[in-house]
């Protein structure tokens, strides 16, 4: 009796040329195997995993969204390391060389000793040039035992050519998994089929190799006995897969056909009707279009077999698609993914569910990058519906308020007032929703203390509870230290504008839940420290430190130890200062406020730059890259006064007189006069060094003349070192004569502290470096990869990064940055 034919056609075939190439791939930082779709790029990346024993991050994208795919990446972290996923979670996405070093620090301290690879499928539907150069950025710094394959159809990368000649990318591409002659002989043979000659040249010829054609065409051998030529892919995937399906796992699959990959929870949620995992099981096991991922949890359906799908899907009802759709955004809502939920909502035309959702999420998600899809959903959002949900609405305007969409802003506001004058609204609602525009019409008066003490008195009168609509996770001083800055605004006027800050914090704390708390504290400490009384200063600093530390309000409290530093510094304290403000980099680290990591390099940059100590600054800084910070628009002007400082410092006397109409524009705005005290003071520098005396000495008395009415001694005191000969040319002249003199007195002790802390801590060499040192650094600075200064010495890389510990401990750094900059210092 003759033996029964078996047929496999889910067997896995990869071929030889590809499995020479995935056996490169511990020895690259990076493999890109890189094909259309349907090619086996993904089969091929499993089957060498399955026995590379190293730890996997199987992450799949499903579009260019930035933040989506970086807390996919944290999820996957998240698998071996919840403490770093959870920090990675608080940074965000790594756009800048500050955050992307750290996030570098906390990738390395995740990866487990065994070796890990980082897979990232379908990698070119990120589209993104900042999510490509955190990627290069990774390669460049070849973190040990690390290798990332990315699966694509196509890929850009800056320096692809560069990276793969010089040994950080394995590049498999298109021809290589294109299947030969012999080789499609083979993968029939495996699945159990002989092929004669001329089916096996038909086939080559047919499919020119590419083994989803082959798979399928070989479906149709097995039900037809023959092979046979197919209008086109769709035709063959609905004759070969869908069509032997059952209605129940039809109707099963409609539902969830729009999802990449799925857990059992949600198309249990999707199908409603029970036995979803059941079906499931059956299905997964019938081919190779949907396959259960266990270490993830879900299922993962072929981009080719999900793209059929949709083609069926658009053609039911409108209602039946709303229908699903709807199911889908509240799974979304109740997984609290309010930027999913609001999308598949929107497909629904369910606005009022759309509008919960944004009121639930209070904008947390709706970063600028969702700013554009945000404003289409509302516009297209159905009036009576944005009447029924006004709270939503104060999340909206919010939103705008940040985007700095301030038309639109305006408009929403006209909406709100329109609906609270209308008298539609229950008494209460009405009553809590006018309480609550108060709190955001106070937003449109920043930083007018006293308009917005008015708006939160009259919020405090309506509400019986804080503000829903607000969002108080974040910061409250949108990247500033200091809270003097945010709120200073007209000459003469310091003390009113902190008698209404001390006034109107408590009832913004209630209002707001404690948000901002210390504030008044911290603005009174600097009061006092520009004025020259130290202590007074540092008795409020205290308070204002122990009130924030205690409320969690950690921009509050590092607005306190920048403060409590700068008194070090004046007292010649820099060891204590230079430890105040590590332990509060570790703290907000530890705590996640990754937001405040600007702010932070920003404090620390600017006791450099009191010292004169430029070289020792983050490069961010020193550049003027303000928007390369997570640091707010209302911050700028803040940054202007250690940009400013560091631009004399760099001896850029053109560049600092030619930005500073720009300086001076940016700290008119809300306005910010303490900005303004500190660019003139620079220009005054800056014109003297250009030896343009008159206009040295016109800039110095426009700086006298905002500073003195409040007794702003100290931002004279802190540039003493480029100003003090022309106050004192004022004075002879018999101007500001009180005022030269109490700014003298102040500076003498200071000039003392700052000559003492140099001679201290810097002027005494540092522990010399070996010549291997230097000639490792010196390579560094010049832009060398561990990688490539280990090829040129002859050493390992291990060696490479010992040796770049000890530098770092000797010179007193912590990045490659900062290595760079003191290289260059000594050239």
């Amino acid at each position: 009796m003759p033996k029964k034919r078996t047929f496999n056609s889910n067997a896995i075939y990869v071929t030889e040329k590809v499995r020479l190439q995935l056996n490169k791939i511990p020895f690259y930082p990076c493999t890109i195997i890189e094909a259309p779709m349907g090619y086996g790029k993904t089969t091929a990346v499993r089957e060498y995993l399955k026995n590379s024993g190293c730890t996997v991050l199987w992450q799949k994208v499903f579009n260019h969204s930035i933040s989506g795919f970086w807390s996919m990446f944290c999820r996957q972290v998240r698998t071996i390391d919840t403490g770093a996923a959870e920090h990675l979670t608080q940074l965000g996405f790594p756009g800048d060389s500050t955050t992307r070093e750290k996030a570098l620090d906390l990738i390395q301290s995740a990866l487990p000793s065994g070796g890990s690879i980082w897979v990232v499928d379908d990698y070119h539907l990120t589209d993104c040039i900042e999510i490509a150069g955190f990627i290069e950025y990774l390669l460049w710094n070849e973190l040990p035992n690390f290798h990332i394959i990315l699966s694509a159809r196509y890929t850009h990368f800056d320096n692809l050519e560069e990276m793969t000649l010089k040994g950080y990318i394995n590049h498999i591409q298109k021809d290589a998994l294109e299947l030969g002659l012999e080789e499609i002989i083979s993968y029939y043979r495996l699945c159990g089929i002989a092929l004669k000659e001329k089916d096996s040249l038909w086939l080559q010829s047919y499919t020119e190799g590419w083994i989803t054609g082959l798979y399928l065409l070989m479906l149709s051998y097995q039900s037809e006995g023959a092979f046979e030529a197919t209008a086109n892919i769709t035709a063959l995937i609905d004759k070969t897969i869908y069509a032997p399906f059952s209605e129940e796992i039809k109707e099963l699959l409609m539902t969830v056909c729009f999802f990449e990959a799925f857990s059992q929870e949600q198309a249990a949620h999707m199908w409603e009707k029970g036995g979803s995992i059941e079906l499931l099981e059956t299905l997964s096991g019938r081919n190779g279009f949907i396959v259960w991922d266990a270490r993830n949890g879900v299922y993962q359906v072929h981009k080719i077999f999900s793209e059929f799908l949709r083609g069926f899907f658009d053609q039911n009802t409108p209602d039946e698609k709303r229908k699903i759709y709807g199911r889908a955004a509240s799974w979304y809502k109740q997984t609290e993914d309010y930027i999913q939920a609001m999308e598949y909502y929107q497909l629904a035309q369910d606005f009022d569910g759309l509008l919960t959702a944004l009121q639930l999420d209070q904008g947390y998600s709706m970063h600028n990058e969702h700013r554009e899809k945000l404003i289409a959903y509302m516009e297209a959002c159905p009036e009576e519906i944005r009447m029924k949900q006004p709270f939503a609405l104060l999340v909206y305007a919010m939103c705008l308020f940040s985007y700095n969409e301030t038309e639109r802003y305006a408009s929403v506001c006209g909406e709100l007032a329109d609906l609270l004058e209308s008298g539609k609204l229950e008494p209460e609602t009405a009553r809590e929703l006018a309480g609550e525009f108060e709190v955001l019409q106070s937003f449109t008066d920043y930083n007018d203390i006293e308009k917005m003490l008015e708006h939160y008195k009259r919020a405090g009168a309506l509400m019986e509870s804080p503000a829903r609509f607000m969002d108080t996770r974040g910061g409250w001083t949108f990247g500033s230290p200091s809270i003097l800055y945010m709120f200073h605004r007209k000459p003469g006027e310091l003390e009113r504008e902190l008698n209404s800050m001390q006034e109107a914090m408590p009832f913004y704390d209630s209002l707001a839940k404690g948000h901002g708390r210390g504030a008044e504290f911290v603005m009174e400490s600097e009061r006092d420290y520009f004025r020259g009384d130290l202590d007074s200063a540092e008795i409020a600093a205290y308070k204002a430190y122990l009130l924030s530390e205690g409320s969690k309000q950690e921009d509050i409290l590092l607005s306190a130890v920048f403060l409590q530093a700068k008194i070090d510094l004046y007292k010649g304290n820099y060891g204590i200062a230079r430890e105040r403000l590590k332990t509060i980099r570790e703290d907000l680290e530890r705590g996640g406020w990754y937001n405040l990591i600007h702010t932070m390099e920003l404090c620390e940059g600017w006791i450099q730059l009191c010292l004169g100590r430029k070289q020792d600054v983050s490069k961010w800084i020193l550049d003027g890259e303000f928007f390369e910070s997570r640091m707010y628009f209302p911050a700028m002007a803040m940054f202007h006064i250690a940009y400013g400082r560091a631009l004399l410092l760099s001896r850029d006397y053109a560049k600092l007189l030619g930005s500073m109409d720009h300086f001076l524009e940016i700290a008119s705005v809300f306005p910010n006069l303490l900005s303004q005290i500190y660019v003139h003071i620079y220009a005054a520098a800056a014109n003297d060094k250009l030896h343009r005396r008159d206009k040295a000495l016109e800039e110095i008395r426009a700086a006298l003349a905002l500073a003195m009415p409040d007794g702003l001694l100290m931002p004279f005191v802190e540039n003493g070192d480029l100003t003090e000969h022309l106050l004192a040319e004022l004075s002879r002249k018999g101007e500001y004569q009180t005022a030269v003199s109490s700014i003298r007195k102040l500076y003498l002790p200071y000039h003392e502290a700052v000559e003492q802390i140099l001679k201290e801590f810097f002027i005494e060499k540092r522990p010399q470096l070996t010549e291997r040192e230097t000639e490792i650094a010196s390579l560094v600075a010049q832009g060398f990869s561990n990688i490539e200064i280990g090829q040129r010495l002859f050493i390992t890389q291990n060696t490479v990064k010992t040796m770049m510990k000890r530098i770092f401990e000797k010179l007193g750094i912590h990045s490659r940055l900062m290595l760079q900059q003191y290289i260059r210092s000594q050239e």
